[in-house]
């Protein structure tokens, strides 16, 4: 078992540190598990299931995102926080998982696309807000199995009014497991000092400032409104390099995510 590690002066908002039998579904008190057809907009092509031959517990604390391909049809499986959480004014908040994405050679992962990130409850909770309006943090983005992620924010007025920052190319050890995660740093007395920090296994490697957006209205959905986690893995993939699964591409573990834990913390 992983139980997710103290953070010094934090305090343990929430967690799932995947504990069950194996082969059992995710905890649904906690998660959402989506059935769904495809997103053709990001060049999709999986249908999400909530069966357990795609998202399950492994029996010692870890969950498996297993992506499968039968029939001529890719499954996979999407989860979504039933909670969302918010950085108070004067505060600092981590969101932040401990994973590992597909470890089959690269020419056996086209299209795959396994991600952990978050979005603006303001989508679902009855506000009429759509995407990108509600905000999007891409904590851990990765396709292809590729050794790099994207830490990425997209926000906008709405509609077609679609703006994004995005970090450079941060490379992992595609092997091993990694502790992504994205901090909320409302401290400053100035929004627009404020920070949205992307870390990977303690190490800051992207930042958005109040001031990079310069909105004072846009910069509170993305900084000061709830967001909700989300872990998924997709088949094919608008992602930089992305495509379409082939002949090639593999199903199983191999292609799939492993995670840890996922938890929120707030500062004391």
């Amino acid at each position: 078992m992983s139980p997710p590690p103290a953070e010094s002066g934090y305090s343990l908002v929430w967690s799932d540190d995947f504990s069950g039998s194996a082969g059992s579904l995710p905890n649904q008190s906690k998660w959402n598990i989506v059935s769904s057809g495809p997103n053709q907009d990001n060049q999709e092509v999986q249908h999400y299931t909530q069966s357990a031959s795609n998202s399950s517990l492994s029996g010692s604390g870890m969950l498996h995102i297993t992506p499968q391909h039968n029939n001529n049809q890719w499954t996979s499986a999407r989860l979504e926080g039933k909670e969302a959480f918010n950085c108070p004014d004067g505060h600092r908040m981590l969101l932040q998982a401990e994973l590992r994405s597909g470890t089959f050679p690269a020419n056996q992962q086209s299209g795959i696309w396994p991600a952990f990130w978050a979005l603006g409850n303001d989508i679902r909770n009855g506000k009429n807000v759509s995407w990108p309006q509600c905000g999007e943090w891409d904590i851990f983005e990765n396709a292809h199995g590729a050794d790099f992620s994207l830490g990425t924010l997209h926000y906008g007025h709405g509609g077609t009014d679609h703006l994004s920052k995005g970090s450079a190319r941060q490379t992992f050890q595609v092997e091993s497991f990694h502790t992504w995660a994205i901090k909320v740093n409302r401290g400053p007395s100035d929004w627009q000092d404020e920070t949205l920090e992307w870390w990977l296994d303690g190490n800051k490697f992207f930042q958005v400032k109040g001031s990079d957006i310069g909105d004072g209205e846009l910069w509170g959905r993305v900084a000061h409104k709830s967001f909700y986690p989300i872990l998924n893995v997709a088949v094919g993939s608008n992602f930089p390099g992305g495509g379409q699964p082939d002949d090639k591409t593999t199903t199983g573990l191999g292609s799939g995510l492993q995670v840890k834990y996922v938890a929120c913390y707030r500062s004391n």
